[in-house]
């Protein structure tokens, strides 16, 4: 799913995991459809779903993320493939404990990640900086992991298997929506976001520099669905999203359709 908000767990730098998208939904009449104009936050501690855990392998000075590329860990800039978020990455190991990365794409500064072990060895905390919005202004996230599994002899402490444990994320991902008759905004501070007709075609996503587009549908009056395409056209992912009776919260499904992941929270109004 697109990484709007490089909060959770990306394919290029950052965490790539739940991309998080708005919705809103409603009834017909006027005044139910204006309760859902308004800010919204992810209540990250209510994330469930069936996401994998992430494997690190960090050896002869390489570094390496899940299926992702190895990239050699000496600081400086390398091209990378296979994801339209980064282009270029550098690698650099501070200590036994600490990583620093550095991803770019079209020479534009996009993610900075530090990656920190604890002194035991056994949590892993991802701190993450997005550069990507409209705006050019830093989106933060904080993601914590648990080891599964023993450390590897003779590897930087990162090498293993980490399962996620919890994500926090800055004002600056929360959601303002507006829902007029069938038109629909999703915006954030800082400019990612954008506006669609409901059932008319696929829109770009302002600030997700992969190209992706947002296409939305309403098959019920408290239900919106998103649906997200590359570039190219090809469908990556679907959320869905239902207003819940209180119309202060939002359940919201993940599916990535290529990794085949699911992945459920909830969005909380802001007063």
């Amino acid at each position: 799913m697109r990484k709007r908000t490089h909060t959770l767990l990306t394919n290029g730098a950052v965490l790539n995991a739940f991309a998080v998208v708005f919705v809103c939904t409603g009834g017909t009449a006027a005044t139910p459809e204006r309760s859902f104009n308004g800010r919204w936050r992810i209540d990250t501690v209510s994330l469930k779903g069936n996401v994998p855990p992430t494997t690190f392998v960090v050896t002869g000075g390489n570094f390496k993320r899940d299926g992702n590329e190895a990239v050699k860990a000496d600081g400086q800039l390398y091209r990378v493939s296979g994801s339209g978020y980064v282009d270029e990455q550098s690698i650099s190991i501070e200590n036994d404990h600490v990583i620093k990365e550095v991803d770019k794409v079209r020479a534009q500064l996009a993610y900075t990640v530090e990656y920190v072990v604890s002194s035991d060895g056994n949590t892993l905390t991802w701190h993450v900086a997005s550069f990507t919005s409209p705006s050019g202004q830093a989106v933060t996230s904080e993601t914590v992991m648990r080891r599964i599994g023993p450390p590897t002899k003779g590897a930087h402490l990162i090498t293993g298997r980490w399962e996620r444990v919890s994500v926090t994320v800055d004002s600056n991902n929360d959601w303002i929506i507006k829902l007029d008759g069938n038109r629909f905004s999703w915006r954030t501070d800082v400019g990612t976001g954008y506006n669609a007709t409901i059932g008319g075609k696929s829109v770009k996503i302002d600030g997700d520099n992969s190209g992706a587009l947002a296409q939305i549908t309403r098959p019920r009056p408290d239900t919106i669905v998103e649906t997200d395409l590359s570039a190219k056209g090809r469908r990556d992912a679907v959320l869905t999203l239902q207003l819940m009776p209180d119309k202060n919260t939002i359940r919201a499904t993940a599916v990535t359709l290529q990794k085949k992941t699911s992945t459920t929270f909830y969005v909380r109004r802001i007063p």
